[in-house]
């Protein structure tokens, strides 16, 4: 394992993020090009502080205000106390086709991960998005980017980080992404 990784893993764990790999795979499968759910395009802009009306650091209050949030349940055990919260992004006003989940800390929105339905705003979508997409488009756009294997998880972390802190996070059992997170792909181990 790098230190890289060893570190994110230990940061997740720290901070008692939910596992994403683990959570998301009771939600369902969408095809790609998922539409909003008025009809206004295609899969919805995953950007590196939120989506849609949500955003990082919000309260849990004002997001779940914005309707697209739902099922809360606890999060990662791992951590030890406070436990973090996750809720499910199906809320009544979220876009159809998303999977995922909204993370909070201490009452403070901190992560979001997807395995569906969303795109980054520099062209990589899941389902559909690939490793290398990833981290051609995310050079392109001026950041930087890493893909490490890990042993543990069987997989490739991509960590994309803008002015050294990390921004966006990915995970792939083989080339194909499975997930895509904001601001790190949260685990439980």
């Amino acid at each position: 394992m790098t230190r890289r990784i060893d570190h994110t893993l230990r940061r997740a764990a720290r901070h008692g993020a939910m596992g994403a790999l683990l959570l998301l795979a009771a939600g369902s499968t969408t095809a790609a090009g998922s539409a909003w759910a008025d009809g206004r395009g295609s899969s919805p802009v995953l950007r590196l502080d939120g989506i849609g009306p949500l955003r990082l650091g919000m309260g849990r209050a004002e997001a779940v205000a914005t309707g697209w949030l739902s099922d809360p349940g606890p999060g990662c055990e791992l951590g030890g106390p406070p436990l973090p919260v996750v809720y499910k992004l199906k809320g009544p006003k979220a876009p159809a086709g998303i999977v995922g989940m909204a993370q909070f800390e201490q009452g403070t929105l901190r992560v979001f991960a997807f395995s569906a339905g969303v795109r980054t705003s520099f062209g990589v979508a899941i389902p559909g998005g690939t490793v290398n997409d990833l981290l051609k488009r995310a050079r392109a756009a001026g950041l930087s980017a890493t893909s490490v294997y890990d042993e543990t998880f069987a997989g490739r972390f991509v960590t994309v980080n803008r002015g050294g802190q990390q921004v966006l996070g990915a995970f792939a059992e083989k080339s194909a992404l499975s997930t895509l997170a904001v601001p790190y792909v949260p685990v439980c181990e």
